[in-house]
């Protein structure tokens, strides 16, 4: 019986927490804006645009552009990739002993 009373008891306590509750009051002239807006039948720039891309055929054709775009980008690497460099060598001189090199024997100062 512990059980049902304690269950009565919080069953008439979630009810007498209604009792103070108050009507919700609106701002005011709110009724007056949202008229107002409503009468507003300009649309700016960024509305009209964001209407036209949310229509399904738009983003389908875009979503189809870029995946075209990623298509191509990708055949023509493969294909750039699979052609061989040329690469030229530069001819070497005829007089291999001619170039200067410099080495540890060779004394630049030799007086201290």
């Amino acid at each position: 019986m512990n059980n049902k009373e304690n269950l009565d008891k919080l069953i008439d306590e979630a009810l007498n927490s209604v009792d103070s509750i108050k009507r919700a009051e609106a701002r005011p002239y709110l009724l007056t804006r949202i008229y107002a807006r409503m009468d507003k039948g300009t649309e700016s720039v960024w509305e009209k645009a964001g209407w036209f891309i949310s229509r399904p055929a738009v983003a389908f054709a875009g979503l189809c552009l870029i995946l075209l775009i990623n298509a191509v980008v990708i055949v023509l690497n493969n294909s750039s990739a699979q052609n061989p460099i040329v690469e030229q060598t530069a001819q070497t001189p005829t007089d291999e002993f001619s170039y200067t090199v410099a080495t540890i024997y060779d004394f630049e100062n030799t007086q201290p």
